[in-house]
């Protein structure tokens, strides 16, 4: 028998960060963006036992600032990306405010540590929300509203040059899939 799930990685991961920290007793605060602010000096030995136990999931603690400050920028792209709506002013303007940088600073940085620009990673970032509201029914012109963007053909442009497939394509893939699970 196959066993089918849906998570939400970022709550899996906020989950076992606090239930790790909590074992070991150690005293934080962690924001919405998931950055951990420990209250305390942490022992060698429990950092340690820390960094061990979070190997086990994949999760390693970034200890060099431009690694910490690449991985900021993401907490705050998929944050922004992951509200109701996205915030209607300019994107590089609201990172720039939320990080409380240059923005031609946050940018150059990532792509030079990314290989990628902070557009092309927020346009994967935005594809990987539309898909998640195609399963949600929702339509290709409540989307493009709730992603910010100027069409609906803009939207599905994208979406195609990002997956290789338009959006009733996808659809119409996945919906197949539910079926074929559902009449096994």
């Amino acid at each position: 028998m196959k066993i089918y799930i849906k998570y939400d990685i970022n709550v899996a991961c906020r989950t076992i960060l606090q239930e790790q920290l909590e074992k070991l007793g150690i005293h934080f605060d962690m924001n919405e963006s998931g950055e951990i602010q420990v209250l305390e000096v942490i022992s060698l030995e429990d950092n340690i036992q820390l960094q061990a136990n979070l190997k086990r999931y994949g999760i390693d603690i970034l200890s060099d600032q431009k690694s910490q400050l690449i991985q900021r920028i993401k907490n705050v792209i998929m944050d922004m990306i992951g509200r109701e709506k996205l915030p209607a002013s300019k994107i590089s303007l609201y990172l720039a405010e939320k990080m409380n940088m240059n923005y031609s600073y946050i940018s150059t940085l990532f792509s030079e540590y990314t290989h990628s620009s902070i557009e092309n990673y927020i346009i994967l970032q935005k594809i990987e929300k539309a898909k998640k509201l195609l399963l949600q029914e929702l339509s290709l012109t409540e989307i493009s509203y709730i992603l910010n963007y100027s069409s609906v053909a803009h939207l599905s442009g994208q979406f195609k040059k990002t997956t290789g497939l338009s959006p009733s394509v996808f659809k119409k893939i996945i919906d197949g899939r539910k079926r074929k699970i559902y009449t096994t």
